[in-house]
């Protein structure tokens, strides 16, 4: 059973493009003394996706108040892993929870972001 699909009802709150970034490999520099050189970033639009708000349920029932208002979650039918990061318009998010309706909701997954960079 496939349940409803959402890709009709993101596109019409897909306000701004949504990227994915992707960091490519590092590599140690032989002629710098061997310095570590990060692998360049990186981004990967993810289509038809929507950021929206954390509701005032998602941050109240939060165990531990990971949460804030500047939070967010984001709506696509893509598998993004944890710990990607996430640039929305001039913000980036890390993902830190996936929920998975896949298999009722036609492929759609909802994420749970933190704004900013998560140690």
């Amino acid at each position: 059973m496939s349940g409803y699909n959402f890709k009709r009802l993101l596109q019409k709150y897909a306000t701004s493009p949504v990227y994915a970034l992707m960091e490519g490999q590092g590599h140690r520099d032989p002629y710098n003394g061997g310095e570590w050189v990060p692998g360049e970033i990186t981004e990967a639009e993810i289509d038809g996706a929507a950021v929206v708000p954390l509701s005032n349920e998602d941050l109240r029932f939060d165990e531990g108040g990971t949460y804030n208002a500047e939070d967010r979650k984001l709506y696509c039918h893509e598998d993004v892993a944890l710990g990607t990061k996430i640039k929305h318009q001039d913000n980036t998010y890390t993902v830190l929870e996936k929920r998975d309706y896949s298999e009722h909701a036609g492929g759609l997954y909802i994420y749970f972001m933190k704004r900013g960079d998560r140690d």
